[in-house]
């Protein structure tokens, strides 16, 4: 089998610390990087200065975009309408319109598209699964996603990088996976950079017939991360760094009961690599209508919150 090739377009923090670390870990894949604002660096796989030019050289079987968050969509239209399967770092677009613009072309053209959210392809949610038995066995989830921050709001205005921007796909994330995007009342309370439109926290709950969510999302605050499952009888809290949960460590999940506390060690796992590999596995078998329905659903529920003032 000949290795998938993947082109990325840009060199932001997060494909170095993250995703370049973890395609190195898959040898079906080779990948090159495209940056504008680099110099070409063979050792760091950095060989292209122009989009278009890597894309005619390199042929890709895959794009992969990370650049800042206004230049996606920008991007992520011109590389399908070139025929180009295209993931892009979150949030792939700024408004559900956009969305749907990009997956008419990509479903037009039968090209992969998603979303690089991918926190929850750690192995780690499969065990959580397995303790609270079912998510009928909820009643309660509460995620907290806190950040020092220290960019300026001009800097977030150019990159449309606001906490709202930055940290909804999370929000939305949360809801397609545990409230299944079947919601009954969704409410959302902001607060703004002064004298600016710029989210600097967002609050959001959201219920359905059975179950509440209550998301707690800042810029500016002491770093806290972690998802927290309620259920009649107990109380599962998720790792620290859920969001970002580093591939190199262990993850403890805590259990409390009424009587005792219990810890549990879950093996380390690397969930951008096992992204990866479900890519090339869903290439493979070029249906792709998983990660389009994903994409839609949390666009919209983006949607939603973009409303909220």
């Amino acid at each position: 089998m000949t290795d998938t090739k993947i082109l990325i377009l840009g060199y932001s923090s997060f494909i170095k610390r993250r995703v370049i670390p973890s395609l190195k870990k898959n040898k079906k894949i080779k990948y090159c990087i495209c940056s504008e604002s680099n110099k070409i660096n063979k050792r760091k796989k950095i060989l292209f200065n122009n989009y278009n030019i890597s894309l005619k050289k390199f042929k890709p079987n895959i794009v992969y975009i990370s650049k800042i968050n206004s230049l996606h969509y920008k991007f992520a239209k011109m590389t399908l309408n070139k025929g180009f399967n295209t993931i892009v770092d979150k949030p792939a677009t700024l408004n559900l319109k956009q969305t749907k613009e990009l997956l008419k072309i990509a479903k037009t053209k039968k090209l992969f598209f998603a979303e690089a959210t991918l926190f929850n392809y750690h192995r780690v949610f499969k065990s959580i699964k397995k303790l609270y038995r079912g998510i009928n066995q909820v009643e309660h989830i509460q995620s907290n996603f806190n950040i020092p921050f220290y960019k300026s709001p001009n800097e977030l205005k150019i990159k449309k990088n606001d906490c709202e921007a930055d940290m909804s796909p999370y929000a939305a994330s949360i809801i397609r996976l545990f409230l299944k995007g079947k919601i009954n009342k969704l409410n959302v309370y902001k607060n703004y950079f002064k004298g600016t439109k710029l989210v600097k926290s967002f609050y959001i709950i959201a219920s359905t017939n059975k179950l509440t969510y209550f998301g707690n999302f800042a810029f500016q605050r002491n770093y806290d991360q972690q998802i927290i499952f309620y259920t009649k009888d107990k109380t599962i809290y998720s790792p620290k760094r859920i969001f970002a949960q580093p591939s190199h460590i262990n993850s403890l999940v805590i259990i409390k009961t009424k009587n005792k506390i219990k810890k549990i060690m879950v093996k380390k796992d690397d969930c951008i690599d096992n992204f990866f590999k479900l890519v090339l596995n869903t290439l493979r078998k070029k249906n792709y209508e998983y990660f389009y329905n994903m994409i839609l659903q949390d666009s919209k529920i983006r949607n939603i919150i973009t409303k909220f003032n």
